[in-house]
């Protein structure tokens, strides 16, 4: 299976139904403002039911049955397909490619390794050597450009990367392999 080409909200909602099934109320509280996955990344109630219907119809999850609730309807649980659940432990191990996508999909990436108990160290190592790449085409396009706003944006993106820089060697720093496991 190619990794499928699906937006950040629904990778998270991809990668948590990967975890275990579940269905949709439980993910949102996981993505809810100031939970878990939602302190960093925000995925409302209304864009996780729009992903499940969207993975749904892409194959990558599947209804498995359904859950009475206590005090409201039916919860509908959902299972990813074994070749979903491979695709996202790919995805997961895959540094980001862009330096605006480090905040958003890289935090995430590294909460929801955390959530399976994965240790971060290799994809910490691999970001690096994607913000080295980074850094020397800012540099270079820096180094070449003759307007001075250019210059001033490549500075300031080169001072981006010295941020994700930090927050990697934070992470880094605590990324020692929990319970044997090396991701």
């Amino acid at each position: 299976m190619t990794e499928p080409d699906l937006p950040l909200a629904e990778w998270i909602v991809l990668a948590l139904v990967a975890e275990r099934p579940s269905h949709g109320f439980a993910i949102s509280t996981l993505t809810a403002e100031g939970a878990e996955i939602g302190e960093f990344w925000y995925v409302s109630r209304p864009m996780v039911y729009r992903s499940i219907t969207r993975l749904v119809e892409r194959g990558l999850i599947t209804a498995v049955g359904a859950e009475e609730g206590n005090r409201g309807p039916q919860r509908m649980i959902y299972a990813a397909t074994p070749e979903a659940g491979e695709t996202v432990g790919h995805w997961l191990a895959e540094p980001v490619t862009e330096l605006f996508d480090v905040r958003a999909e890289l935090t995430c990436k590294l909460l929801l390794l955390k959530r399976r108990d994965t240790s971060p160290a290799r994809l910490v190592e691999r970001q690096r050597e994607v913000l080295d790449e980074i850094e020397a085409s800012l540099r270079a396009k820096e180094e070449a450009a003759d307007d001075p706003i250019a210059r001033a944006s490549y500075a300031w993106r080169q001072e981006h990367v010295g941020a994700a820089r930090r927050f990697l060697d934070t992470v880094g720093a605590g990324a020692a392999s929990p319970a044997g496991k090396t991701g």
